[in-house]
């Protein structure tokens, strides 16, 4: 029964934060992540169907929707992303070739992984591919973090509460995935309650920081980090040249 009425609360909370954002008529402003939370709400909702109906198919069911909230999670961070560095496009393009590459080296792993039995389907798989990339989107949240707190770039009430509120469920779903990998079935029932509730949390503080629109306010003085990107960009594009020169050198008769 505790379980059924946090979930009933994470709907409710879903779709309040849905509303909100198309009567304030700022859901575009942060698109990636009201179609995550959406999508979210909708897999949520058929989820609870499924179980009331015919709970012996909940599980399978409930494994392939987490798959796909994993994959669309990866979506939030770029979206975050995008949005703390719109008004530096050196550096966002950087930090996108840098995401790209990271998605398709975990992609692939994961492909690998399953293709070889070593990991059940999907449970094993999921669960497995869920931690590693709630690693990932730590470390790239952790390190847009260091780069806001030291070039003080201004974020505003709504980014903050979206970086504030995934970090947190990252954090957490890091810590549970963890335990459920090392623990396995033993760890089932606490599970059950942690990880809603960890979610329950996070939903609350996107309630109070994304209630309404919130305009990222300019700063006071022009961070130096696209000045800082062109720099890195020149060094690299005359490090290639010189490691171009030595290799045609060397590869010459």
């Amino acid at each position: 029964m505790f379980s059924l009425g946090v979930w009933l609360t994470t709907l409710v909370l879903e779709m309040l934060l849905l509303v909100r954002a198309l009567q304030g008529r700022f859901l575009r402003k942060y698109s990636l992540f009201y179609v995550y939370l959406g999508i979210v709400f909708f897999q949520s909702l058929a989820l609870l169907i499924v179980y009331l109906q015919s709970a012996k198919y909940y599980r399978p069911f409930y494994w392939y929707a987490e798959f796909v909230s994993v994959v669309l999670g990866c979506g939030v961070v770029w979206g975050i992303y995008r949005q703390a560095l719109r008004r530096f496009p050196g550096a966002a393009r950087m930090a996108r070739n840098v995401f790209l590459f990271i998605l398709l080296m975990f992609f692939s792993k994961a492909l690998v992984s399953t293709a070889n039995g070593t990991l059940g389907w999907p449970s094993g798989t999921v669960v497995a591919l869920e931690r590693d990339f709630r690693a990932v989107q730590a470390v790239l949240l952790i390190g847009l973090l260091v780069v806001i707190v030291y070039y003080r770039i201004p974020l505003g009430r709504n980014l903050w509460g979206m970086m504030l509120g995934y970090g947190l469920f990252i954090g957490t779903s890091v810590i549970i995935l963890a335990l459920r990998v090392v623990l396995g079935d033993s760890f089932q029932m606490a599970w059950r309650y942690l990880q809603p509730l960890s979610y329950l949390t996070v939903l609350l503080i996107w309630c109070i920081t994304l209630w309404s629109y919130h305009a990222v306010p300019l700063p006071e003085t022009e961070p130096r980090v696209e000045h800082d990107y062109r720099l890195l960009a020149a060094t690299t594009r005359k490090g290639l040249h010189h490691a171009r020169a030595l290799l045609g050198r060397a590869l010459r008769p």
